[in-house]
């Protein structure tokens, strides 16, 4: 027998529990109140069967699924925190009165003006619950359509990308021997252009076909408020807002129609947009194989080779047509490629040519603008001490940082960036690098998390019983940073931070930081 209680329609939800012969104890699991209920007046309340074990270990799964390498973030560790709640989410998705909660939204620069939502953590906990279950049914398809699509998936990437179109390459070409041709295209403001009526229309009775778990109907429900929610109508916004003015208004949220867009930033929006695109694959690979081309996609970004401009425009033209007529999406007119290939193709942001594979001139001036600001926000910290903020768009940095390193790892880079990083200054107070300056880390004392929850436990200690903290006096930026570093013997070149906020500087080379890091490196 099923033990979970699944009621959608009431206001209110009771469960009650035996107190004495006479008396219960009742809580209101809308409003969470409890109190005493004698039997035999007029109250009545609502039976709630206890869920089954096998039930919340699904989702205690999921919970540990999305603090896998998110340990270290501020918020899991605020949930952890109250990490009784995974009951009280099992609870809400079971009686189908789960809503998502409030999102952050930023706006990143590189490697180009984007709008990003990250949904609150139990929120992502829901995403997981999800991604656990279609994944494999995914995959599955994916594998079936010839693995063409190289993103969002486990042991694909830029890297595969752009190794599997080389071979394609090699293959038309017949190794450069013979004349052949690529055609690269971009669909215009693609997450932002999803109808999400559509994507319902198709991953409906995919799921119901292929999934074949006893929690189907749980699974469309959550599926189906996760699709149709728009974080844009509850969010808080971060970070630098002027940056709002300067992104086109397609490619934000907040000016969408109704059920067209998709957020940027959360796990399922990736998965679904990857499988939403698979029946353009479909698509694409009988036109290919008609015509004896090949093709390949990352993202909205595909590639389609061909020994021929005839037949590369034949089918760009076939592809305009069927995107628009069955996904009402369209190619950007403007970011159309087409190229012999002897004279190199760049894709996701490498140059492919004959006998080589290097990063691109502009993927390298992103990577140096990216270093920029990212040195600049360390001297903040440095100077002015930590806070939420600087700490918190130093996190969104570093996860770019670290992006364009992985690039590098495969292009014989090593040169670059330790002259890259040797120009750094203030860096090295607040991060390091390893695997030989293919990753950043940031320091413990200035990582959100670590701040946060200090705060936490500062501000615990501070308050009186049933009162509120105490106010201290003084910076409290200030006195964070030097509480860090006091006892920590000064190293060469860093930077402290006075009682006062003075800042004092070694003057040791700057090249002393790479080689106190050469075990590393």
């Amino acid at each position: 027998m099923n033990k979970t209680a699944h009621a959608r329609t009431a206001t209110n939800y009771w469960a009650c529990t035996e107190n004495s012969q006479n008396n219960a104890w009742n809580v209101n699991f809308g409003s969470g109140n409890t109190n005493g209920n004698n039997k035999y007046n007029t109250m009545y309340s609502r039976a709630l069967a206890a869920l089954e074990e096998e039930y919340i270990i699904t989702w205690i799964e999921a919970y540990d699924d999305c603090c896998k390498h998110k340990k270290s973030s501020a918020q899991c560790i605020l949930y952890r925190l109250h990490a009784v709640d995974i009951i009280n989410l099992a609870l809400e998705a079971s009686l189908g009165i789960y809503i998502p909660t409030t999102s952050i939204t930023f706006i990143v620069i590189y490697p180009r003006l984007r709008e990003i939502f990250a949904a609150n953590f139990r929120d992502r906990i829901v995403q997981h619950w999800i991604v656990i279950r279609i994944e494999p049914l995914l995959e599955q398809r994916f594998i079936s359509q010839g693995n063409v699509s190289y993103n969002c998936r486990k042991g694909f990437g830029t890297l595969a990308a752009v190794n599997q179109l080389e071979s394609l390459i090699l293959e038309v070409s017949d190794n450069y021997s013979a004349k052949a041709y690529i055609g690269k295209y971009d669909i215009v403001s693609f997450f932002m252009s999803i109808d999400v009526r559509i994507l319902w229309q198709l991953l409906e009775p995919f799921i119901r076909e292929n999934y074949k778990g006893s929690d189907v109907d749980m699974l469309l429900y959550l599926l189906r408020i996760t699709i149709f929610h728009r974080p844009q109508d509850n969010c808080e916004r971060r970070g630098n807002l002027k940056l709002w003015e300067y992104l086109d208004r397609r490619k934000s949220l907040f000016y969408a129609l109704m059920f067209i867009g998709m957020a940027i930033g959360n796990i399922t929006s990736q998965l679904l947009a990857n499988f939403f695109l698979s029946f353009f694959d479909e698509f694409m690979n009988r036109l290919c194989e008609k015509y004896g081309a090949r093709y390949i996609r990352f993202v909205d970004d595909y590639a389609v080779v061909a020994n021929s401009i005839r037949v590369i425009k034949i089918i760009e033209a076939e592809a305009r047509i069927w995107l628009y007529e069955n996904l009402h999406l369209q190619l950007h007119e403007k970011k159309v490629y087409i190229q012999e290939v002897k004279h190199g193709v760049k894709f996701v942001g490498t140059v492919i040519k004959p006998g080589r594979k290097y990063l691109s001139n502009t993927t390298w001036g992103k990577f140096h603008e990216l270093m920029d600001e990212f040195e600049s926000t360390c001297k903040e910290i440095c100077i002015s001490g930590s806070s939420i903020e600087n700490l918190y768009y130093l996190e969104r940095l570093l996860s770019g940082v670290n992006s364009y390193l992985g690039f590098a790892a495969h292009n014989n880079s090593y040169n670059i960036l330790y002259r890259r990083f040797t120009e750094m200054r203030y860096f090295w107070n607040v991060c390091y690098p390893t695997s030989h300056l293919l990753k950043v880390n940031i320091k413990k004392p200035y990582q959100l998390s670590e701040y946060l929850y200090e705060t936490y436990l500062q501000s615990r200690a501070a308050t009186p019983q049933g009162g509120r903290p105490h106010r201290k006096s003084g910076n409290s930026h200030h006195s964070h940073q030097f509480r860090r570093q006091g006892g920590k013997r000064k190293r060469a070149g860093q930077v402290l931070l006075s009682p006062g906020g003075d800042v004092s500087l070694s003057d040791a080379p700057l090249g002393h930081h790479l080689s106190s890091h050469q075990s590393q490196v």
